[in-house]
Formats: structure tokens, C-alpha cells, sequence
């Protein structure tokens, strides 16, 4: 465990980044003139941003609800195209942050899974810059198909996500209906019987194209490399915008997803076994049942009015109700220690259902203004979100302990009978979480060079529960109310820019940090919220007109009170089935930082690449978050030897992370005998991950990709410790995508 607190970065990698940052200046010194400091192609800049056939966009507002370019966001941000998503064969939100800058991927079982960045798991999602807080301990997967790009805002957004984390933002941007028809339809074919189907239309409908609309498909089937485990994905998205009057836009859509997914896992693959070695199952080891599921379907109306006041001034009303359905039973061995005669697993046997509804509402007014001769921007509103879960009450038949045991783990073949679960026609609980806030943000050109961004945003946050009680014919018998309302806090963020000359920029940003946490300790009490602040301060540079972006950042950030999961109690041990949480005391530090370029190296290439260094310690100063890498290297790139009229086109990508460990318990060699157990470290070592993608276009009309993902096919773990296991990465993956477009 020691060898791996102390692994050495990868410094030739950190080189080899700071020349892609540098590079770019040989052919792009000011005030020059020669013709070859640019050399790209004409490229297509839409309304909202985005650069055709590019790894980068000119301008996004994750951070701050300004349309601020890469450049003059006071903060690190990476953005994923659709060029990108394409080009990686990239379908789901898991693949996407995979690729991420500074993002780990940490898997708590097929179903569970979080995006950890800059030591925290990120919490803030975003669908068109509106919060969506369904969340907790699982997530929908969320398909990428809809989206024209992924934003995602490394550090404390407090100014646009109401509470602050220190970890991010993730916030998918839809696609909207383009001003000329189009239609494609994509078809790929994978290992594991991977098959889906893509198509997407749309284009002006009606009144010489004042009305226009755009619709999108997706459908998936898939086996996988664990034993047992398959999908069942639908994606449906259709959106109508229509041009009102010449100052105002009216839009409204609809989003369905529903990754149904069968053979979950419920934790991970056991590591020992009962003689105290490790047991070395197999990556394709899945020890559930064939019916085990955890279904997540869900449903989204939204609708957006924007009205231009004049003066480059606009007002934007934004509403969205989504709803989701959960309703599954799991039954997935992973308790206990493989024996030598295939007995010593149990399983965890259970059943969950929940329905959620949730409606979140924006209305901000925006634009520029002039102040001492010189132009700002300013952009003040109001939202609120409100989320409501209901959880039926159900009734698991009894069964004996022989139902629970895992037979023999080395012929394992899913078939068990199915879990008798009733349910019984009335809620067990609900729950309620209502978030209001006010804010506002300011864009101040201080001087020529020096730029401020100020904000401040001022709300609410507050829980609500209530658990029921019946007697054995149904009838309410009782109600016990719950909830948790801190204060309403001011969330200030300052960030200041220097523009060194028409390439360079510095910055340095502040946000306070004020999370209030709907978790809870062994007790049922509430933890206390989180409090504390994030600095950040970098250089950033744009080239070959804004098509490239780089930067270099540092960070440090201090929490008190972040939640962690209690591993003295089981989980699922609260009423309502909820996991229990304790409170990781005062002074959890982070500090690191990071460099990046994203977008187009000549007229020849598209890059993204990044590294990450990241330290998370208590106040004490010891490590927390060891099952998430210190060090992380991404690196994609395509090659498109004829430009953008070229035929061929290769790809590529690496990914380099440091090693993780977490404690075990090991048993000892008289385990069978005795029952003592040993404190051992899982460990897993550094991670070199190789993919290759190379596509070719047929005619105008047609052509087709190859994408090959871990290459090498190496075996490594993506998480290492939880429940004494291990959850195994994925091996070497195929796909073919044939696409046609009109």
C-alpha cells in the first residue's frame, strides 16, 4: 500500500501536454500576418455556440449563465461535442465522463455509479442549464443521443446550481431543430450482440420555416461480458420551436429514456477467498439472477419562451416536469468467500420501487450595457425546483436461507425463482426536496486587460419526509414526519480575468461552498450541511480563432461535514430502505491541478487532452478517496488526412491513471475454523488504456467507423475494496457503425 501512496507522476506525460498547450504559439505570434498562422477550413458556428466537426465550442454558460467563451470562464471546463461523441463511439453518460478531464468513473455496481471530480462525487446535473435533481443512489445512465454536447464545469457552481459542490456540474445540452432539412440514421453492431439503431430528423415544418422541429430515436439490445447481464435501451426525443413574432421564440419538447437493464448486479465480485487467497474469478463472474432488475424510466416535458427586449437584451422563461419510475428486485451473490467446492457465497436479496416527480422553473432577464465607456454583460433571475418521491408499500414473501445461497459459484447459471414481491396499494413514504433561489452575475470589463465576474446567489433549501404505518387490512395507522431546513444562505462568486495579449489569459476565482445533505446517520438524523470555499486559479489560451483551447489550473478547496457511507451498519438499514451516512469531521482539504487543450490542431486535427493531479486529505492529513486515482492522463485525437473533404479519417485515444487501494477484510488461514478476519488492502496498480477508431466516407451520403476500445484488452478493476470486492473494467470491445445522412 505504501509503494502506491508514493507512485511517481508520469512527468514525460505532463511534458508531452504542456508542448500541445505551447505549440500552437510557433504559428500564432501576435500582429503576424503571414497567412499560415491560420489554416483551417471555413467552419459553421450555430446560434447557441457550437463549431462543426470540432473537439471545442466558442462560448458556454455552465458556469455562470454568461455566454462567456472557454477562454473568459474563470473556471476549468471541458466541453464534449457531438463531433467527439461521434467520433468515440461515446452512447452513454458513463462512456462520455470516461473521457473526461479530470473525471473518474467509480463503480459501485452495474447499475450504481458515480462521476468524482476533484475528490467529490458530482451531484449537480443540468439539462439545458435546469437543475434536474433526481439523483441519490442511483442514476439513469442517461444516453447520449439527444445531445449536441456534454458541458462539464470542474469546481464549485454555487452561482448556478443553487447549493455549492466543490467537485462540478454536468450539464447536457439538447439538440435543437436546424434551419434546413436534414435526416441520418446510424447503425452499429458490437461484441456481445451489441445492435442499435439511431435515426434523427428534422428541419422546417411550416410559415417559410418560422416553425421547425427535430426528432430523435434510439434503440439498444445488448448482452455483456459479465454472465447474465443484458439491455433494453428506448430513447424518444422530439422538440418544436416556432418563431412567434421576429423578437420572440417558443419551444416546447419531450424526452423518454428507459434503459431497462436485467441481470444487475447488486455490489461487486467477491476478491477473497475462504483460504485467505485471492479467489481470481473470472471478469466475466456475475452471480445474479437471471430477473434481477432495476429499472429506471424516465419522462421529461419542457418548455422554453425567449423574448428579445431590444438593445441585445432578452428575457427567458424555462419550465420542465420530468417524472420517473423505479420498480425492481435484485437477488446477486456477493456476500462471503468463494470455497474450493463452489459454496460460501450469499446473496443480497431485495426490492426497490419509487416513482418521482419533479418541476423546475427559470425565468432570468439579460444583456449588455455601458457603464465609464466601456461594455458589461448582466443577467439576474429567479428559479425553483421542487422534487417529490413517493415509495410504494410492498411485501416480500418469506423464504428460506437456502433461497439466498449461492449453490455453486463455479457453474453459476442466473436461475433462480423469481422474488415474491405484493405490492400493496398504498405508499410506505414520500419525500419532498424544494429548492428557490434568486441570483445574479455580472460581467465587468474593469479596464482593457482586466475582466470580473461577479455573482451572488441567494436561497432556499429544504427537505421534507413523511413514513407511514398500516394495520395488517391496509389501514393508516400512523404517519411519522421528517424534515430538515437550514438556514437560507448567500453563495458569492468572484472571478477575475487578465488578458496578457490577444492569445493568454489569467484568472483566479472564489465561491463559497454551502451543500445541505439529504442523507442521513445511523440514527435517522440529518447530517449537518456542508460548508466551506474553492479557489482556483490558472492561465487559459485560445488559438486559430477560439477553434483551439487550452489551460493550466491550480485549485484548493476545504469542506466540513462530507457525508460518507457508514460501513458500520449495513446498507439499506434506515426505514425506506436508505443507506446510512456519517460525517467525515472538519478540514477535508483537496488541492491539485491540471492542464488541457481541446479542439482542432490545424486543419488536419481534432484533440482533447488532459491531466489531472488531485489530493484529498482529512484534517488530520491522511488520504481520503483512495479508491480514486491521484493522477489521471486522457488523451483522444482524430486524423483527418484530406481536411473536412477528406474520405478517411483515424482515431485514437489513451488513458493513464495512478493506482487506488481500499481496505479489506481478508480471511485468515484458519477462516473456516476460527472466523477471524485480517484488515488488508485491496490494491489496484497504474492503468495504461489504449482505443483506436478510424471511419471512411463512401459518397456524400454514406459511410462507416471501426471503434476498438481497450485495445490491449487489459485486465484491471475500476473499483477495488467496497463490500470486500473488486468490480472488474471492461475488456477489449468492437464496434462497426455504418451512418447515412441526407
Amino acid at each position: 500500500m505504501a509503494s502506491l501512496l508514493t507512485t511517481p507522476r508520469p512527468t514525460l506525460l505532463a511534458l508531452a501536454v504542456t508542448a500541445l498547450l505551447i505549440a500552437p504559439l510557433a504559428h500564432a505570434e501576435e500582429g503576424s500576418a503571414d497567412p499560415s498562422a491560420r489554416t483551417l477550413d471555413t467552419v459553421q458556428v450555430t446560434a447557441d455556440g457550437d463549431i462543426a466537426d470540432s473537439y471545442t465550442v466558442k462560448r458556454a454558460s455552465t458556469a455562470t449563465k454568461l455566454g462567456l467563451s472557454l477562454r473568459h470562464t474563470p473556471q476549468s471546463m471541458t466541453v464534449v461535442t457531438r463531433q467527439r461523441l461521434d467520433d468515440m463511439g461515446l452512447f452513454s453518460l458513463s462512456d462520455v465522463m470516461g473521457q473526461v478531464t479530470g473525471v473518474a468513473v467509480s463503480v459501485t455496481d452495474s447499475e450504481r455509479i458515480n462521476y468524482v471530480s476533484r475528490g467529490y462525487n458530482i451531484t449537480n446535473f443540468q439539462v439545458d442549464g435546469m437543475l434536474n435533481t433526481f439523483g441519490g443512489y442511483i442514476k439513469t445512465n442517461t444516453d447520449s443521443v439527444i445531445y449536441d454536447r456534454i458541458e462539464v464545469v470542474r469546481g464549485a457552481t454555487g452561482l448556478t446550481t443553487g447549493a455549492g459542490d466543490p467537485s462540478g456540474t454536468i450539464n447536457f445540452v439538447r439538440k435543437r431543430p436546424t434551419d434546413t432539412f436534414q435526416m441520418s440514421a446510424n447503425l452499429t453492431l458490437g461484441r456481445w450482440g451489441n445492435q442499435r439503431l439511431e435515426a434523427d430528423l428534422g428541419g422546417p415544418i411550416a410559415l417559410d420555416g418560422r416553425i421547425r422541429a427535430r426528432v430523435v430515436a434510439a434503440k439498444q439490445q445488448s448482452d455483456s461480458f459479465r454472465d447474465v447481464y443484458k439491455l433494453d435501451k428506448d430513447v424518444f426525443y422530439g422538440i418544436v420551436q416556432a418563431d412567434i413574432t421576429d423578437t420572440t421564440l417558443l419551444e416546447a419538447g419531450y424526452e423518454y429514456q428507459s434503459p431497462r437493464t436485467t441481470g444487475v448486479t447488486w455490489g461487486v465480485v467477491p476478491y477473497w477467498g475462504a483460504d485467505g487467497k485471492p479467489a481470481n474469478l473470472p471478469r466475466s463472474t456475475n452471480l445474479s439472477a437471471r430477473w434481477s432488475s432495476w429499472p429506471i424510466i424516465e419522462k421529461s416535458a419542457f418548455a422554453r419562451l425567449e423574448q428579445q427586449l431590444g438593445h441585445g437584451w432578452a428575457a427567458k422563461f424555462a419550465y420542465t416536469r420530468s417524472k420517473r419510475e423505479t420498480d425492481g428486485a435484485v437477488w446477486y451473490g456477493a456476500s462471503g468467500y468463494p470455497r474450493a467446492d463452489g459454496s460460501g457465497i450469499s446473496a443480497f436479496v431485495g426490492s426497490f420501487g419509487e416513482n418521482g416527480d419533479m418541476q423546475v422553473f427559470d425565468f432570468n432577464v439579460g444583456g449588455p450595457f455601458q457603464l465609464f465607456g466601456r461594455e458589461h454583460e448582466l443577467v439576474f433571475g429567479f428559479g425553483q425546483s421542487v422534487r417529490k418521491g413517493e415509495v410504494p408499500a410492498s411485501e416480500t414473501a418469506d423464504y428460506p436461507d437456502s433461497y439466498a445461497r449461492v449453490p455453486d459459484w463455479r457453474s453459476w447459471n442466473g436461475d433462480v425463482a423469481p422474488l415474491q414481491v405484493t405490492r400493496l396499494g398504498y405508499l410506505a413514504s414520500e419525500d419532498e426536496l424544494r429548492q428557490r433561489a434568486a441570483y445574479l452575475a455580472a460581467r465587468l470589463q474593469l479596464a482593457e486587460p482586466l475582466t470580473a465576474v461577479l455573482g451572488a446567489r441567494y436561497g432556499s433549501w429544504e427537505t421534507r419526509s413523511w413514513n407511514y404505518t398500516h394495520d395488517a387490512a391496509g389501514r393508516l395507522t400512523g404517519t411519522t414526519r421528517g424534515g430538515y431546513k437550514p438556514d437560507d444562505s448567500l453563495t458569492p462568486y468572484a472571478g477575475f480575468i487578465y488578458d496578457f495579449n490577444r492569445y493568454f489569459s489569467g484568472y483566479v476565482s472564489y465561491t463559497d461552498i454551502f451543500q445541505p445533505q439529504n442523507y442521513r446517520d445511523k440514527a435517522n438524523n440529518y447530517l449537518e450541511p456542508v460548508v466551506g470555499d474553492m479557489w482556483e486559479a490558472g492561465l487559459k489560451a485560445e488559438f486559430f480563432d477560439g477553434l483551439l483551447n487550452t489551460s493550466v489550473a491550480v485549485f484548493k478547496g476545504e469542506k466540513d461535514n462530507v457525508a460518507e457511507l457508514d460501513d458500520s451498519v449495513p446498507e439499506n438499514s434506515l426505514p425506506g430502505g436508505i443507506s446510512a451516512y456519517r460525517s467525515t469531521g472538519k478540514g477535508n482539504k483537496v488541492k491539485g491541478w491540471e492542464i488541457e487543450a481541446q479542439g482542432s490542431l490545424g486543419e488536419h486535427w481534432n484533440l482533447s487532452t488532459g491531466f489531472t493531479h488531485t489530493v484529498s486529505r482529512n484534517a488530520l492529513g491522511v488520504r481520503q478517496n483512495t479508491t480514486v486515482p491521484v493522477d489521471l492522463f486522457r488523451l483522444n485525437a482524430s486524423w483527418r488526412p484530406g481536411g473536412a473533404e477528406g474520405r478517411f479519417w483515424i482515431g485514437g485515444g489513451a488513458t493513464w491513471q495512478s493506482g487506488i487501494w481500499s481496505l479489506s477484510n481478508k480471511p485468515r488461514d484458519d477462516f473456516l475454523v476460527s472466523g477471524k478476519r485480517d484488515r488488508v488492502a485491496i490494491e489496484q496498480g497504474d492503468i495504461y488504456l489504449l482505443n483506436l477508431s478510424a471511419g471512411y466516407r463512401f459518397n456524400e451520403n454514406f459511410s462507416a467507423q471501426v471503434n476498438v476500445n481497450n485495445l490491449l484488452d487489459k485486465k484491471y478493476y475500476n473499483r477495488v475494496g467496497f463490500y470486500d470486492g473488486v468490480y472488474w473494467g471492461e475488456p477489449r470491445n468492437v464496434m462497426m457503425t455504418l451512418r447515412w445522412k441526407l
